[in-house]
């Protein structure tokens, strides 16, 4: 059994969609688990959703625009008079009638019941295209597999019920048919949406992966497979054929956006191999990555943009101790927030987290009460993996450096940010 994912660049419009099935049909002879990602931005205009239901604007228009963005790429795929697009009509409308409804509730509550929509439009849509073009499927609801923790957004995954769950929920399909299921959402024990993070389709395909002890996962990007560096800010930046769990599970920490952080730790315990690759080029190889002893992989440039500084100063004229720091993390793992950076001196602790909902506010007001807080948001991260001095010198002195670390294997910037690209072309750098 092999575990496919599709992100959202994939199955953008009709053509994308058309080239997944195109995709999948080089496969269908075995047995397939399909995870997709919402189509292009939608996730992105579902929470601008949010934040007009929230602020008292006019998320009906919003809603509505992007009905006809999924009804027009349905168009594209299926004939008039289809059944999915009475389908589509009607989940716009429960969700309008959730909106309408959800006065009280809380954001993160709201949002992971929104965003989750995305998901489930994408698959419906492709479902049907698959059926008429490809092969039968079945649609699963990754909310009845997937069982996680009370926090609506980040959540953590309940493995023995996930596991049972898609143990029972899943062979049965996978043998004349492919499976499609949604990435990134999951439900609580009060059967309420959940969601795994930004980008955590990847993490939802280790998850199905596991459980159904497949031979590998492969997630198909708009990259030829992991790179040094974003292409778009590093033009020259190559491809890493072949890369560790642990090197893999590095790059992600750091926030290298190609797979979800959380995606590697499940499938290096469970020795299944992982493929990025093209879904333009899907008989290219791309990267893997597992097991293997891989070489040192060349210099890799990582930028994490939407950064906060958060420094916790002593009011007590004491200093930054144990208890100190353990009053600190205990309020960090409450609300479930990965530090990128941090840094200790006798009267002060800094910490370098990514903006998020309202978590930045909620840790603030859980330890304003310990420390004098101060907080600088809107930065941006720099992480240099395996540097040496060619790799540092292609970096651009920042007018407004915050913080900057350096270790053996690992150089961080954390800068504010200006028009020019951290990173230099070789172009810039000959000029």
């Amino acid at each position: 059994m092999k575990v496919f994912k599709f992100g959202g660049a994939s199955v953008k419009d009709a053509e994308s969609v058309k080239n997944v099935a195109s995709v999948i049909k080089r496969f269908c002879d075995e047995e397939l688990v399909v995870v997709v990602s919402a189509m292009g931005k939608t996730t992105n205009a579902l929470e601008e959703v949010v934040e007009l239901f929230f602020n008292k604007g006019d998320w009906q228009t919003k809603l509505n625009d992007i009905k006809d963005f999924h009804i027009s790429i349905a168009q594209g795929l299926l004939p008039e008079g289809h059944e999915l697009f009475e389908r589509i009509e009607s989940i716009f409308e429960t969700i309008a009638d959730y909106l309408k409804g959800a006065e009280g509730n809380g954001y993160s509550e709201v949002y992971s019941e929104m965003v989750s929509q995305g998901e489930l439009l994408s698959t419906r849509i492709i479902k049907h295209y698959l059926n008429d073009n490809v092969k039968k499927t079945a649609w699963i609801d990754a909310r009845r597999m997937v069982r996680t923790d009370n926090h609506f957004t980040d959540s953590r995954v309940d493995w023995e019920l996930t596991k049972r769950n898609i143990k029972s929920g899943i062979p049965q399909h996978t043998k004349d048919g492919i499976v499609i299921s949604q990435g990134f959402i999951g439900s609580n024990g009060q059967g309420k949406t959940t969601t795994l993070g930004r980008e955590g389709s990847d993490f939802s395909a280790a998850i199905f992966a596991t459980c159904l002890q497949a031979e590998s996962v492969t997630v198909w990007k708009d990259v030829p497979g992991v790179m040094t560096a974003d292409p778009r800010k590093m033009p020259e930046a190559t491809i890493i054929p072949e890369l560790t769990y642990m090197d893999a599970a590095e790059m992600t920490y750091y926030g290298a956006s190609i797979i979800h952080p959380r995606t590697i730790k499940p499938l290096a315990q469970n020795k299944i191999k992982l493929f990025v690759r093209p879904f333009t080029a899907p008989e290219n190889d791309g990267t893997v990555i597992g097991r293997g002893h891989a070489k040192q992989h060349p210099a890799s440039f990582i930028v994490k943009i939407k950064q906060v500084f958060i420094s916790f100063k002593v009011t007590d004229f004491t200093f930054i101790d144990e208890k100190k720091l353990s009053i600190i993390f205990n309020a960090l793992d409450q609300l479930n927030i990965k530090t990128n950076l941090m840094q200790t001196s006798a009267v002060s602790f800094q910490i370098c987290i990514d903006k998020k909902f309202d978590k930045v506010e909620k840790l603030v007001q859980m330890l304003e009460g310990e420390f004098e807080i101060d907080v600088r948001e809107g930065l941006e991260l720099l992480t240099v993996i395996a540097h040496n001095a060619e790799a540092l010198s292609q970096i651009y002195q920042r007018e407004e450096v915050i913080l900057e670390q350096k270790s053996e294997a690992v150089y961080h910037l954390l800068y504010v940010p200006e028009k020019k690209h951290i990173i230099m072309t070789e172009e810039k750098k000959r000029a």
